[in-house]
């Protein structure tokens, strides 16, 4: 009971913070305002971050669900992940960009560490989807709070123009997203970057026409390796070996 009522107030800390944000000025500004005093291409339109609201309802949902299953670990990186949330909101609003992406990132790392405490088959409501979506969005935040930074802190990109630093990013993301879709089955999160991608294309239009092209053109390379990108379970793979391990024929072969 101590571990849920931690975690509760956790979850309500971080869904407070992360909604009045938008609505509330704090320390005079609200995240929107933020974002939009630079014009950054790698970002996504204001009605993208929708999202918020069916992973916060996912949190709960999951939250009420494992009231007594989740484990010591699971418990622990649960209110760890809340509590980050929570500070990279306050030090994005005190405009410490820098110490947000660190956060940012460690958030990412323990969301990440929570997502790995599922087996891959799970597809369930209350076990790895919440995660799945909490995570691939927060991947989505982080590229694009470095964006962000970056055009904050004056970054010349190298001699490299800012559409086209934003068509490497947005490969970058899709590169991931594909990765985490082949290793771990997983269908919800390069779902998360179709719409992130979609919000790009919507908030760039033609104004940087390559920046929209390559956002769609991403959107359905994701959305084919969502459809076909398949790999043989672990399990399965393990049984192959089993049976190779135990028949003595079949064991020779493989040492050869």
């Amino acid at each position: 009971m101590p571990r849920f009522i931690l975690m509760t107030i956790s979850y309500l800390v971080s869904i407070i913070l992360t909604f009045s944000s938008f609505f509330v000025n704090i320390n005079g500004q609200s995240s929107l305002e933020i974002a939009n005093r630079f014009s950054v291409v790698f970002a996504p339109v204001s009605v993208s971050h929708v999202i918020w609201i069916i992973i916060y309802f996912l949190l709960g949902y999951w939250l009420v669900m494992n009231m007594k299953k989740t484990t010591l670990k699971q418990s622990a990186l649960f209110s760890c992940i809340n509590i980050l949330q929570a500070l990279t909101i306050y030090v994005w609003h005190h405009e410490l960009f820098i110490v947000s992406l660190g956060i940012t990132l460690l958030l990412v790392l323990y969301l990440f560490m929570l997502y790995n405490t599922y087996p891959l088959q799970d597809k369930s409501l209350f076990g790895r989807i919440p995660f799945s979506i909490y995570l691939a969005w927060m991947t989505f935040i982080f590229i694009t709070n470095t964006s962000f930074t970056l055009t904050a802190y004056g970054w010349n990109g190298f001699g490299l123009s800012t559409p086209l630093w934003a068509v490497i990013l947005l490969t970058l993301g899709g590169a991931i997203a594909l990765h985490i879709r082949f290793h771990h089955f997983d269908v919800v999160y390069p779902s998360v970057f179709i719409w992130a991608y979609i919000g790009i294309a919507i908030h760039n239009g033609f104004d940087e026409l390559l920046v929209t092209t390559a956002a769609l053109f991403l959107c359905g390379v994701l959305f084919v390796g969502i459809l076909f990108i398949k790999k043989i379970l672990p399990t399965k793979n393990k049984l192959v070996s089993r049976i190779f391990s135990l028949h003595p024929i079949l064991r020779l072969m493989t040492l050869r």
